[in-house]
Order: structure tokens, then sequence, then C-alpha cells
């Protein structure tokens, strides 16, 4: 996005998950939004939870790949006879040994199990992936807030500053004979509003201050500068086609790729349900040295066994009726989070749509509303206006600065929604959100 921090970030494989103490402190320097969203991720508990389940599940591949290896076993042994025992002999008796086992072919029984566990780990990563994108929402819309509250009380500074050369102007008129005391009492009245709206404002940015640094992982005291620029509206492309949006998030959205991995899970302990049905083939070694006083007793034995399931008590065939459950639930689940994204997309790019309307209808009505007080305030400090009609010009102003500030914070935000709802967030939303040559209609 032009003019905008790139939020470009895919979900690492492994990497242990950085303690929130060690997160990059975000110091006494103006902070951009992609540093905020990177100290929230990085700070959250619930990032780095699914960091600690990802590392559980890797170590569940491990033990599925290694049941595609032989086992191999050593075992000694020290003994001695106690009790009755024939005459002249040794109580005493030491031995060792060594086996060995291996499956050698199951008809897919472990790698519908390693499939299993593949598929799992796929779906917690798109959770991560699910989830770093919500702590992401979270932080840009306290980040937008907070600019949103700096807007608004620069906008009352103004309406201020307005008011109190209202009061000037009033103070003017009286001294020459021209206005009266109680159009000077209605100017200070409108004065006494703009501080007490400024006020209001001013503890607004300060409660936003609070959960914009409890959003970052700091105590609620914590001051954090933003760096106050956003996008100019007029310069910045129109939004990508809502076909085009749609189809990128049936393919990207991480929590259809999470449901989609948990299908393929399903499927796979399904797969290897059935494979307990059919011969598992397995050879085994062994070799054993025994001494005692009579002498030394070595044996060995090689084994090829063919292990046939004949009956379960049925325990068989409700295990695969339980997996196809799970595989119908999943086809629902994915429908349903198609469906909900799908309605996501729709909605965030309408409100991008109507957002962009926003920032050119408050831009015109800011320039009328301050077009009109410089007139009302020069026909009544020249005696040809009265104060009524100026003091509606000046709340007109005000409430124009403030629409104004709105309009362009909430357009900023938009943009970052509609990447959020296509599941563009964490990953790059710049490449699509910024194509130029798009159609602006659905």
């Amino acid at each position: 996005m032009a003019g905008t921090p790139t939020l470009a970030r895919t979900a690492p494989a492994s990497p242990a998950p950085t303690p929130a103490a060690a997160c990059v402190d975000l110091g006494t320097e103006p902070v951009t939004l992609a540093a905020l969203i990177d100290r929230a991720l990085c700070a959250n508990v619930d990032t780095r939870s699914a960091w600690q389940r990802i590392r559980g599940q890797q170590a569940q591949v491990g033990v599925a790949r290694a049941a595609f290896l032989p086992s191999l076993d050593a075992t000694a042994s020290q003994r001695r006879q106690l009790g009755d025992r024939a005459p002249g002999s040794d109580p005493d008796q030491t031995g060792v040994s060594l086996s060995a086992s291996w499956l050698l072919w199951d008809f897919g029984g472990r790698r519908a199990n390693l499939a299993q566990a593949r598929q799992t780990l796929a779906a917690l990563q798109a959770g991560l992936d699910s989830r770093s994108q919500q702590i992401a929402q979270a932080a840009i819309a306290a980040y937008f807030r907070q600019l949103a509250a700096s807007a608004a009380l620069q906008a009352a500074d103004a309406s201020v500053t307005s008011a109190a050369e209202t009061v000037r102007a009033a103070s003017q008129r009286l001294r020459v004979g021209l206005g009266t005391r109680a159009e000077l009492l209605q100017a200070e009245t409108a004065l006494a509003q703009a501080r007490l709206l400024q006020i209001q404002r001013a503890g607004e940015l300060a409660a936003g201050a609070g959960a914009l640094a409890v959003t970052a992982g700091y105590e609620a005291d914590r001051a954090i500068r933003l760096v106050e620029t956003l996008p100019e509206p007029a310069r910045s492309p129109a939004p990508p086609a809502l076909a085009t949006l749609l189809a990128e998030a049936r393919q990207r959205h991480p929590d259809r790729l999470a449901q989609l991995a948990s299908r393929d899970a399903a499927e796979s302990e399904l797969d290897r349900l059935a494979a307990q049905r059919l011969p598992q083939l397995s050879v085994s070694a062994s070799r054993s040295d025994t001494r005692d006083s009579d002498g030394r007793i070595d044996s060995g034995q090689v084994a090829l066994t063919a292990t046939v399931p004949l009956f379960t008590g049925g325990r068989q065939t409700w295990q695969e009726e339980a997996a196809r459950s799970s595989i119908a639930l999943a086809d629902i689940a994915i429908r349903q989070t198609e469906q909900q994204i799908s309605l996501a997309v729709w909605q965030a790019w309408h409100g991008l749509v109507t957002a962009r309307a926003r920032v050119d209808a408050s831009d015109q009505l800011l320039a009328s509303a301050s077009e009109a007080t410089r007139a009302a305030l020069a026909r009544y400090q020249a005696g040809l206006g009265d104060l009524l009609t100026l003091l509606r010009a000046q709340d007109d102003l005000a409430d124009a600065r403030q629409q104004q500030a709105r309009a362009r914070h909430d357009w900023a935000a938009a943009r970052l929604e509609l990447a959020r709802a296509s599941g563009l967030l964490i990953r790059d939303p710049d490449p699509l959100l910024s194509r130029p040559d798009q159609e602006t209609t659905p």
C-alpha cells in the first residue's frame, strides 16, 4: 500500500517463540504501524502458546517418521540363583543379548499416520497465521484509534482558537459601540463549550494511549509515540476488483487453509484405520551370550512374522465410521468458513469504497465550512453580520474538521481491514491492494 508501512510477514516453520521480555523495545522515537504490529505479535501470549503447540506437533511428526526405521535393543544381566540348586552348580550367571526388529510392510498404515501428523502440523501453522492476523488487526485498530483521537484533539484545539478569535471580535465591537454585552456572553459561552470539548478529546487520547500500550505488550502507563503520517487518498489506487479479492481469499486465507489441513488429517486417519485391516510383515533377529561356571552358551534366531487381523469385536468398523463422520464435519466446516470469508471480503470491500467516498465528501465539507466561517467572521468584524451566524458557521467548521479527521483514518483502516478479510494482512497485502489497473465494481 503506497504511503503505508509494508506488512509483509510470513510465519517461520520452526524457530522457538521469543519471550515477551526479549521482544524489541519500541523506544522513545515515533513508531510505525509495522513496528507496532511486530511488537504486538512478539509479546502476545497466544502466539507463544501457538508456537509451543507447533513444536509439540513437530515432535509428533518425528515420532511418525521413526516408525519407518528398525529398532535395536541391547540387554545385559547378572543373575544369582537363591534357594535350592543342583549340587556343584554355579549360582551366578551372566547374560548379554542383542535384538532387532523392523516392520517391513503394513499396507500404508505408517504412511497414513505420518500424513496425519503432517496435516495436523499444517493446520496448527495455519491457525497461528490466522491468530497472528487477529492480533495484527487489534494492533491496527488501536493504532488508528489513537491517530484519530489525536486528530480529533487537534480539531478541538482549532475550534478553541476560532472561538477565542470570536470573543476578541465581540469585545472589539462592544468597545466601539457596535455590539452588545449579550453578544460577548454568547461568544464566551461558545469558547467555554469548545474548551470542554477540547478537554474531552484530550481524555479520550489519554485513554487510547493506555490501550495502545497494552496492545504492544507494555503496562498501560508506557508512552508510545506514533508516526502520524497517512497515505494520501487522492494518490492511492482504487481497490482491486471484488472477484479478484474473493479468488485470492479462497486460495490463501489461513482459516480456510487450516480447515483443509484438518480435513486432510481426518482422511489420513481413515487410511490408517483401513490399513489395520490388512496383514503386517515384520522381521526380527536376536543373539544372546550366557556364561556360568559350566561354560558359555550362545544362541540366536531370525524370524519373519506375518500378522493377520481376524476379528476385533467390531471396534475397527466403528472407528472407521467415526473417521468418516470427522471428514463430513470437516467438509461442513470448510463450507462455513468459505461463506464467512466471502462475507468478510464483501463487507470490507464495500466498506473501503464507502470510506473513500466519505473522504472526498469530508474534504468538500471542510472547504465549504472554512470559506463560510471566514466570510461570517469578516462580516461580523466589519459590523455587517450577526454573532449567531458566525457561531453557527464555527460549529459547522468544527464538525467538518472532526468528520474529515475521522474519515481519513477510517479510510486508512478500511484498506488494512480489506487485507485482513482477504487473508493477506500478515503475508503481503501491498502487491494486491496496490494494483492500479483493477475495476472498482463488483
